[in-house]
């Protein structure tokens, strides 16, 4: 008997099943194809089965989770997606999602999450402005032991920094 995901996907199921413990975790068996069918849909049918398959078969439920919260996040955020909810506080808002899509809902972009009418949409505004430039050091001289290999003799070289290397 086909698996709910392999159901909606309208592929052949087996006893080896790589999708059907990717949704043991979902309760109802129709918000299970409502999860596959949606992030099949965000990643491509083959993409889908493409991360599960290369990933352990103890991590694939997880591995789904992430992708379902994922695109989820980023269909509400496209900006920033998932990481932008959860760095700006609006995680509540990505776990919303996910219920909707588990329900059969649909998902549209949140319009105050584009114009950034919220505190802090854009990832690279959270880095502090004040940032010390780098002093360049003076060229020094250092000697490096490059004996890599037992049963040969150490070989120093003397090398400026930011020059080139001479034997000595």
């Amino acid at each position: 008997m086909s698996c709910n995901g392999c159901r909606v996907l309208r592929k052949g199921c087996s006893d080896t099943c790589i999708l059907r413990p990717c949704l043991q975790w979902i309760d109802s068996t129709e918000a299970q194809g409502h999860a596959t069918v949606f992030v099949a849909k965000f990643f491509g049918r083959a993409g889908l089965m493409s991360f599960i398959s290369v990933v352990p078969q103890t991590q694939r439920p997880a591995l789904f989770q992430s992708l379902l919260f994922e695109a989820a996040g980023r269909t509400v955020n496209p900006v920033n997606g998932a990481v932008g909810l959860l760095g700006t506080g609006n995680w509540h808002v990505c776990q919303a999602a996910v219920e909707t899509v588990l329900r059969g809902g649909v998902l549209n972009p949140i319009p105050e999450l584009l114009v950034g009418a919220s505190d802090c949409t854009d990832m690279f505004r959270l880095r502090s402005h004040k940032v010390q430039k780098r002093r360049r050091l003076p060229e020094e001289v250092a000697e490096l032991d490059l004996s890599l290999t037992p049963g040969f003799h150490t070989v120093a070289f003397c090398r400026r920094i930011g020059g080139s290397e001479s034997p000595r």
